[in-house]
């Protein structure tokens, strides 16, 4: 993630837990501090946050004569127009004049067979950066991984972010399509007709998560302009659609044809979660699906570089949706920097990340966080958000988002964008 970024909010993250922000405990090195669960709450909300706020679903009901009808994953998956290269063996680590030789990822925990670099503009171009992943198993709790979904957010302009739908398979080739992320929206013109539009999502999209037919996406951009705290943007996948490919965003001069910034498909939202909460303020910028409790929940935390970041958990109904009042919350022991989490069993992963030349780190604790993390593995340079596959291959699947466009000339950089699984 963005140094720029993470700076810009981490004075409205959590400060450290002092007894004045609620009476709560400060954690030492060793071991986690449960929190009150009470305080960590989010606000549904169905509309976009900036004025005049018109319900997305009526939004999106208006685009459809433009737009066509809604088109499923599969069918967007189907239409995959790139190719990523299966990696058969690692990188070898390459060494820099002022700095040591680069570790790889640990060799004891590469799933052999799972890891692909995307195709040659998207594995060195500068203004699109990895971000989240998530798969199958996520969505359903049964299906092994074979359609990856990973977000990118735009490190140069205004574009927002987009979606990667991945074809996986053990053999075989591995195709890709990009979908951009959008936000239905109306306003009124200066005639004073309501126009309705779409404009890109302003998300830096950190980490997501795949639960039924929703992509859950870590919002940590806040902006002083809006009225509230981010929290969690949602996308309903079975609402895909095709527009015209073209520069711009939104309605063009014809008034019925749609441009997503060179994109041809697009996924609008259908409603968020903003934070609502009475401990200090939660910065969202990684979700993960949880299925080890008695029923599924959201796994959420936030990077924090104090070092006792807090992760969250949310339930999920009966029907699906995401209950705003959460299950329970923790100030993490020693995991400063956090990009993805995700809980196996009973133990936790953590991956951390340091920096745009030092190697990131898989960390676990056991479910009482007891002692600090039991274990830590190198991992690559800008590692990422996690996705758990226990559908039988049992894998971690993670992520890198540097392509030589942090560190210079640095050689070890182009290393990092690779997708790939380790072992537990």
């Amino acid at each position: 993630m963005d140094t720029t970024r993470r700076t810009l909010l981490r004075g409205m993250a959590a400060a450290p837990l002092v007894a004045a922000a609620g009476g709560l405990l400060v954690p030492s090195t060793a071991e986690a501090v449960e929190l009150p669960a009470s305080r960590f709450t989010l606000n549904r909300r169905n509309a976009p946050s900036f004025a005049p706020r018109y319900p997305y679903d009526g939004v999106i009901g208006r685009l459809r004569p433009y737009l066509g009808e809604p088109l499923s994953l599969s069918t967007v998956a189907a239409r995959a127009d790139k190719k990523a290269d299966r990696v058969t063996r690692w990188p070898r680590s390459s060494s820099h004049p002022s700095q040591p030789t680069r570790p790889d990822v640990e060799p004891e925990r590469r799933v052999p067979g799972h890891a692909f670099r995307w195709d040659s503009a998207d594995f060195t171009g500068k203004k699109w950066r990895p971000q989240g992943i998530t798969q199958d198993y996520d969505a359903d709790g049964r299906s092994p991984a074979k359609t990856l979904l990973v977000s990118w957010y735009d490190n140069t302009g205004n574009q927002g972010a987009r979606l990667s739908v991945i074809n996986w398979s053990t053999s075989g080739e591995i195709t890709y399509r990009h979908v951009l992320l959008v936000e239905p929206y109306s306003q009124r013109d200066d005639q004073g007709e309501l126009r309705d539009n779409i404009a890109a999502a302003d998300l830096h999209a950190g980490g997501i998560a795949w639960y039924g037919h929703h992509l859950y996406v870590a919002d940590s951009m806040y902006r002083a302009s809006r009225p509230t705290f981010p929290g969690i943007r949602v996308f309903d996948l079975r609402q895909l659609f095709k527009v015209t490919k073209g520069g711009g965003i939104g309605r063009q001069p014809d008034g019925r044809t749609f441009h997503a910034h060179g994109y041809e498909y697009v996924l609008p939202q259908t409603h968020a979660y903003d934070w609502s909460g009475r401990a200090p303020k939660l910065v969202i910028s990684q979700v993960s699906v949880d299925r080890t409790a008695s029923g599924p929940g959201l796994l959420a935390s936030e990077y924090d570089g104090s070092g006792s970041p807090r992760l969250v958990r949310w339930p999920f109904t009966a029907a699906g949706a995401l209950r705003t009042g959460a299950e329970w919350a923790h100030a993490v022991p020693r995991g400063t920097n956090t990009q993805g989490a995700v809980k196996v069993g009973s133990t936790y992963y953590l991956t951390t990340s340091h920096s745009s030349r030092r190697p990131g780190e898989l960390r676990r604790w056991k479910q009482n966080w007891a002692a600090g993390p039991r274990h830590r593995s190198s991992l690559n340079i800008g590692v990422e958000d996690l996705t758990y596959d226990g559908s039988g291959s049992g894998a971690l699947w993670t992520l890198g988002e540097y392509a030589n466009d942090e560190g210079g000339s640095d050689p070890r950089a182009p290393f990092s964008r690779y997708v790939y699984a380790v072992r537990p």
